[in-house]
């Protein structure tokens, strides 16, 4: 596991030492499977599933229990699957009395899957087609039909094994993308630990301090609380980057689907990120979160390589390509040819890219005399010089002014948008942000230097080489500001060792950039 260090955080770190703790208990007499064991207990408190791959004797089924041990008063459900299966194993016999006195196909669910908590389900890929669909109602849904009344079911965590992946054109798919999180659990691969097992004495178990039991409440409060963690910019950047490298491994496969991720899945893995974040006394969604996803967006073995290859250059992507650039300035300005362009003066153009974006769907208007205003982002790219109608409103919810233009045809929804003190205005676009009733408002630029890698060629030459310095140092300072934040600094108690070393082999190989 990772080595405690310490962070900053708005949000109280006794949730972090709890689920420390419970780790270290969980742990007890097992080597070498911690990152399982505190992914599994990330999934439970998520509310989502987790697929283990691997050889019988791996510690598969330990996982699932001990993860119910920690519930208060919690129900586990375990069975190992065959060909033979049947429902009546897995979700209760069906009661004959009901059928005979009462004429109720109805089963009897006591000790059964519908009423667990943490359920493990072993070979799960040899259960029949009857299992197999109810399972994806239970998943989907949570609730599990009896008879004539539908149940709510109280499944925290479905953990599923096998040694092998589902077969493919057999109708698996859809239950194959309901585990989130996707880990391989080996033998024991170092010598030292493989010793300390052979060698170890069978002793009592510890029993887990009442203090941290994981109750109801405690469970209900840690998924809210969950949920109003934010994202950091370098993790919104980061998932972009993501999903066009997918894309594009997606496309180079021939759509086999081995790299595609749905939007259902992305939702899944965003409430990962914040539980992961929350879990580990942060307000905000840091890249260690993010790179929890490499356990989540492989559909196949073959695939993990580049899917590990994706994640690392997203997260290095935007420092890459200002290298970059700043390479391809150095070329030009040592092409002779160049020396032509070295007296035309410097342009900067004004685009929407320069402004700062605020929850994603705003800028922010400066100087507005009647409070705190943002302007809509898509609203501004259709702007032209020419005035067009608008409406200023009180937004009660986000308790911000917010300016939108009004579409001819669709009547502005007032409820909908928490919207009071509703205002029409008149607006058009001008160079620094939007003109607003005849008042042009200016809004909020990112903080840049005023050259950038793409201009530095209009510079005279003399100006060059200090504007190319001062582009690197930034750029450097940029990256060294961003690692600090996240992997120096920024700790994450489900991430191993592995992880880490995923993320500094890329830093060392940036650094090796910026020397060269």
């Amino acid at each position: 596991m990772a080595k405690k260090t310490k962070s900053k955080s708005l949000f109280t770190t006794s949730q972090r030492e709890h689920i420390q703790r419970l780790i270290e208990w969980m742990s007890q007499g097992v080597y070498e499977k911690e990152q399982i064991i505190a992914v599994a207990l990330l999934c439970a408190i998520t509310g989502e599933n987790m697929f283990l791959l691997g050889p019988p004797g791996t510690a598969k089924s330990m996982v699932a229990s001990r993860l119910k041990m920690i519930f208060k008063d919690g129900k586990a459900f375990d069975y190992l699957m065959s060909r033979f299966s049947t429902p009546d194993e897995i979700f209760g016999p069906i009661s004959i009395s009901r059928l005979k006195n009462e004429d109720r196909y109805e089963r009897l669910t006591t000790d059964y899957l519908p009423e667990a908590e943490v359920v493990f389900l072993d070979e799960i890929w040899k259960a029949g087609p009857s299992i197999q669909n109810t399972l994806l109602t239970v998943i989907n849904e949570h609730i599990f039909h009896n008879g004539g009344q539908t149940l709510r079911t109280p499944m925290k965590v479905l953990i599923a094994a096998s040694n092998e992946l589902p077969a493919k054109d057999e109708g698996l798919e859809a239950l194959w993308d309901r585990f989130l999180m996707r880990m391989v659990s080996n033998c024991i691969e170092s010598d030292s630990a493989f010793f300390k097992m052979l060698k170890s004495e069978q002793t009592e178990f510890k029993p887990l301090s009442e203090q941290l039991y994981i109750t109801d409440e405690l469970y209900g409060k840690w998924q809210s609380e969950s949920r109003t963690v934010t994202t950091s910019d370098s993790v919104v950047s980061a998932i972009k980057s993501l999903r066009k490298l997918l894309a594009y491994h997606e496309k180079e496969d021939g759509n086999q689907l081995r790299y595609y991720v749905s939007d259902r899945r992305w939702s899944k893995a965003y409430r990962l990120m914040q539980t992961s974040a929350y879990l580990n006394g942060r307000k905000e969604i840091n890249l260690t979160d993010f790179l929890l996803l490499t356990h989540s967006f492989w559909n196949d073995v073959e695939t993990i390589p580049n899917v590990l290859a994706a994640f690392t250059s997203s997260i290095s992507e935007a420092t890459t390509k200002q290298l970059n650039k700043i390479d391809k300035s150095i070329r030009q300005m040592m092409t002779p040819q160049n020396n032509q362009v070295a007296n035309k003066p410097l342009r900067i153009n004004i685009n929407a890219t320069e402004f700062v974006e605020y929850d994603y769907f705003y800028y922010f208007v400066e100087n507005f005399p009647d409070g705190e205003a943002y302007f809509s982002k898509w609203d501004y790219a259709s702007l032209t010089t020419t005035p067009r109608d608008g409406v200023r409103y009180y937004d009660s919810k986000r308790k911000k002014i917010i300016i939108h233009s009004l579409i001819p045809g669709r009547p502005f929804d007032a409820k909908s948008q928490n919207a009071s003190n509703l205002i029409k205005v008149k607006i058009q676009k001008c160079q620094d942000g939007a003109i607003i009733d005849g008042t042009p408002y200016s809004f909020k630029r990112r903080t840049a230097p005023i050259h950038n890698a793409d201009s530095i060629q209009n510079l005279p030459i003399y100006q060059r080489v200090a504007a190319i310095q001062q582009l690197f140092r930034e750029c450097v300072e940029n990256w060294e500001n961003m690692t600090a934040s996240n992997w120096r600094d920024g700790d994450n108690i489900f991430l191993s060792s592995a992880d880490f070393a995923l993320v500094n082999k890329t830093i060392k190989s940036l650094c090796l950039h910026q020397i060269s």
